[in-house]
C-alpha cells in the first residue's frame, strides 16, 4: 500500500508546483503595463520643444522692426541732405553777386572817409559848435536860380578874386573837396582836369574849392598838373553860402549867371563826367 501512496504524493507535488507556477506567471504580467506608463510619462517631455517652436516663431516678427529701422534713417538722411544745398546756393551766390559791387563801393567811399576825417581835423571850430548847438552852414544857402554872392577869396597863387565876377559870358563849375591832396579829392580833381578841354568848349570854366590854405593848393596843383584854379576858403565864407558840408558841385549858367545845377555828396569818381553830362543836356 505505501507504493500506491507515492505516485500520489508525487501528483500533489505536481499540481501544487503548478499552481505555484501559475500565480507567478500571473504577478509578471502586471508588471509589464508598468513599463507602458513610464512610457506614458515621458510623453510631457515631447511637449517641451513645442514651447520653444513658439519663440522661433516670434523671432522673424521682432526682426520686421529691424528692418523698419533703416529705411527710418534713409528718410532722416535724406532730409538733411536735401536741405544743405538749397541753404548753400544763397549763400554762394550772395558774396558773388556783392563783391565786385562792395569792392568799388568801399574804395570810394574809404576816399571819402578819409578826406573828410582830415579834414574835420584841421577845420576850426565855430561858435555854434562850442555852444553845443548844430553848425549854421546851411543858413542863406543859394538856391536855383540866385547869383553867385560879392565874397572875395584867394586862389593857390595868393591872389585876391571876387567870386561874383566868374561869371558873365561864360559860366562857371565850381566843385568842393574836403582836403587838398587826398585820394578822393584828387581821384575828383584829376576827372575835372582831364575833361577840362570839353568844359572851355562848352563856355564853362572849372575851379575847385576847400578850407585848405593858398600854399598847400599850389603844391597840390604843380603836383597834378591841375588846368584850372583853386579857390582856398579857410573860413568857409562860399561855402556856408553854397550850403555844401560835403563833396559836391555847383553850375552857374554861362551869360546870365545863374545857379542851374546843385549836387551834393557825390562821388569823387563820377562827379566831373555827371557835371559835364548835365551841361551838355542843358545847352541842347
Amino acid at each position: 500500500m505505501p507504493k500506491a501512496d507515492a505516485p500520489t504524493a508525487t501528483r500533489r507535488s505536481a499540481r501544487i508546483a503548478s499552481a505555484g507556477s501559475g500565480p507567478a506567471a500571473k504577478k509578471e504580467e502586471p508588471a509589464k503595463p508598468v513599463e507602458k506608463k513610464v512610457t506614458k510619462a515621458k510623453e510631457p517631455t515631447s511637449t517641451e520643444p513645442k514651447p520653444k517652436a513658439a519663440p522661433k516663431s516670434k523671432e522673424p516678427k521682432s526682426k520686421e522692426p529691424k528692418s523698419k529701422e533703416p529705411k527710418s534713417k534713409e528718410q532722416v538722411t535724406k532730409e538733411p541732405k536735401s536741405k544743405e544745398p538749397k541753404s548753400k546756393e544763397p549763400k554762394s551766390k550772395e558774396p558773388k553777386s556783392k563783391e565786385p559791387k562792395s569792392k568799388e563801393e568801399v574804395t570810394k567811399s574809404k576816399d571819402d572817409k578819409m578826406d573828410e576825417d582830415k579834414a574835420s581835423q584841421d577845420k576850426p571850430k565855430s561858435k555854434d559848435e562850442t555852444n553845443g548847438k548844430p553848425p549854421s552852414a546851411s543858413r542863406g544857402a543859394l538856391q536855383l536860380g540866385s547869383d553867385l554872392p560879392k565874397i572875395t577869396l584867394q586862389n593857390e597863387d595868393g591872389e585876391d578874386v571876387d567870386v561874383s565876377t566868374l561869371t558873365g559870358e561864360r559860366g562857371v563849375v565850381i566843385f568842393l573837396y574836403p582836403r587838398a591832396d587826398t585820394p578822393g579829392c584828387t581821384n575828383q580833381a584829376c576827372g575835372y582836369r582831364d575833361l577840362a578841354t570839353d568844359f572851355g568848349e562848352l563856355g564853362y570854366d572849372v575851379y575847385g574849392l576847400s578850407k585848405d590854405k593858398p600854399a598847400a593848393q599850389l603844391k597840390w596843383k604843380t603836383k597834378k598838373e591841375f588846368k584850372y584854379h583853386l579857390l582856398s576858403d579857410p573860413e568857409s565864407k562860399l561855402i556856408k553860402r553854397l550850403g555844401a558840408t560835403k563833396r559836391s558841385h555847383f553850375i552857374f549858367e554861362k551869360g546870365s549867371g545863374k545857379l542851374i545845377d546843385i549836387a551834393l555828396g557825390v562821388k569823387a569818381a563820377d562827379d566831373p563826367k555827371n557835371a559835364l553830362k548835365f551841361i551838355e543836356s542843358h545847352h541842347k
